[in-house]
C-alpha cells in the first residue's frame, strides 16, 4: 500500500481547531465513555440514518505553500454501501471508498483503483474511514488511543494512531461539532494539515434510493 494511496483517503478528513477551546489530548478516554458522554448526542442522530448527505470545503494546508489549496463539492455517504465525494471546484472529480476499494474519477476518466482483495490495506483503511465519518469510536479504539472533551454543546474527540504503519502518515486527528458532525482534523507526519468543513448535514433513516445506489454502481 502506497504512501499517495493512504493519503488519498486520509486528506479526505481533515481540518482546524477553529471551534475548540479545549485541547482533547488531555483528555484520554475509551469508546464505551465517550459514546455514553462526550458524542451521546450526534451518536444518537447517527444511528438510525442509513443515508447522509451535505456538502464540504476542503482546504490543504502546506508548509511550501503561503495559502491553502481550497477545493468544494459534496458527499453522500450510505451506511451499507459507502462514501461518495464529489469535488465540484475547482475541477471535477469523484472519490468512491466502500469496503470492496477505492475509485477515482478526474473529469469523468479513472484515476485511481485499488481493491481491497488484491491490497488488504485498503479494507484496512475503509474501516478506519467509515467509522470516522460515523463517529464508530469502539471500532477506532482498536487502532487509535482515543481522547475527548466537551464544552457546552460542542465537543472535541482526538485520536492517535497505535501503529507504527498508521503514525507514519499522520500523527493525530481530531473530529469536532455540536449536533452533528462538522469538522475533522488531520496532521500528517510533515506536519502539513488538510482541511474540511462538512456543512448542511441531512439524514435520512431510508434505505438508500436508487439514485443513491447508482452512485456506487449498483
Amino acid at each position: 500500500m502506497t504512501v499517495r494511496a493512504w493519503m488519498l483517503v486520509l486528506s479526505l478528513v481533515c481540518t482546524s481547531l477553529a471551534h475548540a477551546q479545549v485541547d482533547p489530548f488531555e483528555h484520554p478516554t475509551t469508546g464505551t465513555a465517550l459514546l455514553n458522554s462526550t458524542l451521546s448526542v450526534p451518536a444518537r442522530n447517527l444511528a438510525n440514518a442509513k443515508v447522509l448527505t451535505g456538502q464540504f470545503v476542503h482546504q490543504k494546508y502546506l508548509s511550501e505553500l503561503p495559502q491553502p489549496l481550497v477545493a468544494n463539492g459534496e458527499f453522500t455517504y450510505a451506511r451499507s454501501l459507502g462514501v461518495y465525494w464529489h469535488t465540484q471546484q475547482p475541477f471535477d472529480s469523484v472519490f468512491i471508498l466502500t469496503q470492496s476499494g477505492i475509485v477515482q474519477r478526474d473529469e469523468g476518466a479513472e484515476t485511481v483503483r485499488l481493491s481491497a482483495q488484491d491490497q488488504p490495506a485498503v479494507r484496512v483503511i475503509a474501516d478506519i474511514f467509515l467509522a470516522l465519518f460515523t463517529l464508530d469510536v469502539s471500532s477506532l479504539s482498536s487502532s487509535f488511543d482515543l481522547f475527548g472533551k466537551s464544552q457546552g454543546e460542542r465537543w472535541i474527540v482526538g485520536l492517535r494512531p497505535k501503529s507504527a504503519t498508521i503514525g507514519s502518515v499522520f500523527k493525530q486527528a481530531t473530529i469536532t461539532g455540536a449536533k452533528d458532525v462538522e469538522q475533522v482534523v488531520l496532521v500528517d507526519a510533515h506536519g502539513d494539515r488538510t482541511v474540511i468543513d462538512l456543512k448542511n448535514t441531512q439524514y435520512s433513516a431510508a434505505a438508500p434510493s436508487g439514485a443513491v445506489t447508482a452512485l456506487f454502481g449498483r
